[in-house]
Order: C-alpha cells, then structure tokens, then sequence
C-alpha cells in the first residue's frame, strides 16, 4: 500500500510538502521517546497543558490552510483535518458523533502511536497530545476564537487493558 497522503518534494531545497504545508517525516520511536522525555521532565500536566496549547494552534492553522487551498466548508475542513492524521500514521481517528447545533461530539482512534508504544497498563491514558487536536480543529470548526472555549478529554485509552481504541468526547464549554 502507497500513503494515501500526496508528498511533493522539493528537488532544491529537499523539503516535503503535503497539502501545500512542509512535513518531516520520521521514525515513530523518535517522536515518542521525545514526547515521554519532555513529560519527563516537565510532569504530564505542566505538558499537557503545554501541548493542548500548542497542538490545537497547530491544528486551527492546518484548517485555516485548507479552506484556503481547497475550497472546503468548515465541517468538510474538520472530516478532511482526521482523515490526513490518519493517513499520516498518527493512528485511525473515526469521527463517531459530530452534533454541530449542540456543539459537542466524540472521537475514537485506532492504533495510536502513544498507546501502541506504551503497551498496557490499567487505568492507563498515555494520547492526551490529541486533545489539543481536537479542541482546535473543534474550535475551529465551530468559529470560536480561541481553543480554550472547547472541552476534550482522553475519556479512555487503548493501552488501559479495557478498551480496543482510545476515545475523546468534546464540547464547547458552557
């Protein structure tokens, strides 16, 4: 199987791009194990805060990007933003429940990169680094003007010993 991604390489500067951003590609090992050294260091909720901070940036940037370069609605922006991160190896995210007039939903993701390198452990949730991907995209999807105005949590994980997949539920905060 090809990546369902296109990957545009640039022959002078070796830059990849897909869907006109610059991508890096790299081993999977390698962005866990920096992830679980800066939790490390930090503590998981200093990092938590942290990346839900800079994650749901990145993702509002991303949406913002592809209505530009594609034309889409907001809600088509949303689908489009889950389906690249799961053509991009970040783990199958399916969009379970998605109630746009009662501003909340869910999400379940498959084969996370988190969960599948930490193993099993009960009680475990190790993919809080994809709350901040929902609350932007949410955020985003929604015109709120700041991330912040959105709920998400990692309600449970792969890697607990109880559940097949990880899930997160989301919603605008009252």
């Amino acid at each position: 199987m090809r990546p369902a991604v296109p990957i545009d390489v640039d022959e002078t500067s070796g830059i990849w791009r897909t869907d006109g951003l610059p991508m890096v590609y790299l081993p999977r090992h390698f962005l866990v194990n920096n992830h679980l050294a800066v939790e490390a260091a930090l503590g998981r909720d200093a990092y938590r805060a942290i990346l839900r901070t800079a994650t749901a940036k990145s993702a509002i940037e991303w949406c913002e990007a592809q209505v530009q370069g594609k034309g889409l609605d907001p809600e088509a922006t949303f689908r489009h933003y889950f389906q690249r991160l799961s053509q991009r190896g970040w783990g199958q995210f399916s969009i379970d429940t998605l109630d746009v007039g009662g501003r909340f939903g869910s999400i379940s993701l498959r084969n996370s990169i988190f969960a599948l390198e930490a193993g099993q452990g009960p009680g475990q949730r190790v993919c809080y680094m994809f709350e901040g991907f929902v609350t932007g995209a949410f955020s985003f999807l929604l015109g709120l003007a700041a991330p912040t105005q959105v709920e998400c949590e990692e309600t449970y994980c792969a890697c607990d010993g109880r559940h097949d997949h990880c899930r997160f539920d989301f919603a605008e905060r009252p």
